[in-house]
C-alpha cells in the first residue's frame, strides 16, 4: 500500500507527512492492528517509517500515463451530463485521500495565462490544463455543442482502442476521439491502418493545426496527442 501510494503521488512538497497521513487512515480503516475507535499509539508511531523514497512512473509508461490523463479529461468534459471539476484538478492533480485532498486548491493561473497568450503546453499537466480550459469555455459559449450523442466506431486492426463520439443535435458540431488501453495498443504495433469515419463536414482540432473529412487514419489524427476534440469548421 505504501509503495503504490508513493508511486501515484510522486515527488511533491511535504510528501512524507502527506503519505504518512494517508497510510494512517488506511491502517485505521483496515482495523487489523489499529482503528478509529480503538487506536494503538505504539503501532501507529511506526507508520511514518513505512513511507518509501520518492518514486516516479517508469519512463516506459509515460506515454500511457499521458494518454490516460488527456483521454479522461476529454471524455469527462465532452460526454453527456454535467462535468464535476474539482478545484485545482484543472491540471495534473496529485493528492491523496482526506485530509490531503482538503488542502487549499492551487490554481494554475500563471500557466493558463501563458497558454492563453499562445505559449505551447509544457508537459502533460499543461496539456490537460489547455484542454480543460478550451472545453469548459466551449460549454459556456456554445452550449448547443453539448447536446445529443452519437457514438462513432473505428474500423481496422486497432479499432477497439478508439473511443469516439459526436455531440450536437441534428448536425454534429463537436467530436471527441480518445485512445483506449494505449500501452496494449503500442505493444500490438500501434494504430496501423485503423480509420475513423467522421460525420459529414470538415473537422479541425481545437488548435486548428489541420482539418479532416471523411475517413481519417487514426495514426494521423492522433499523431500529436492521444486524445483530441474537433469542431466542424465547414
Amino acid at each position: 500500500m505504501a509503495w503504490q501510494t508513493a508511486l501515484g503521488l510522486g515527488d511533491v512538497p511535504d510528501r512524507v507527512p502527506r503519505l504518512a497521513g494517508a497510510l494512517l487512515k488506511s491502517a485505521r480503516e483496515a482495523g487489523l492492528r489499529t482503528s478509529w475507535t480503538d487506536p494503538d499509539p505504539a503501532y501507529e508511531s511506526g507508520i511514518e517509517a513505512l513511507v518509501p523514497e520518492a518514486a516516479e512512473l517508469p519512463a516506459e509508461l509515460a506515454a500511457a500515463a499521458r494518454a490516460n490523463l488527456l483521454g479522461m479529461a476529454l471524455l469527462h468534459l465532452a460526454m453527456p451530463g454535467v462535468p464535476e471539476v474539482y478545484q485545482g484538478a484543472e491540471t495534473e492533480y496529485r493528492a491523496l485521500v482526506d485530509p490531503d485532498n482538503r488542502r487549499p486548491a492551487r490554481f494554475p493561473r500563471e500557466a493558463l495565462a501563458r497558454l492563453d497568450a499562445g505559449a505551447a503546453p509544457q508537459g502533460p499537466a499543461e496539456e490537460k490544463l489547455a484542454l480543460t480550459a478550451a472545453l469548459l469555455r466551449l460549454r459556456r459559449d456554445r452550449p448547443g455543442l453539448f447536446t445529443g450523442y452519437t457514438p462513432l466506431a473505428a474500423r481496422g486492426p486497432a479499432a477497439r482502442h478508439c473511443v469516439a463520439f459526436a455531440r450536437g443535435r441534428g448536425t454534429a458540431g463537436l467530436l471527441a476521439v480518445a485512445t483506449r488501453l494505449s500501452h496494449r495498443l503500442a505493444g500490438a504495433g500501434g494504430w496501423r491502418d485503423t480509420t475513423l469515419d467522421l460525420p459529414p463536414g470538415r473537422w479541425a482540432p481545437l488548435d486548428h493545426e489541420a482539418s479532416y473529412h471523411g475517413g481519417v487514419r487514426l495514426a494521423e489524427l492522433l499523431r500529436a496527442r492521444p486524445a483530441v476534440a474537433l469542431l466542424r469548421v465547414e
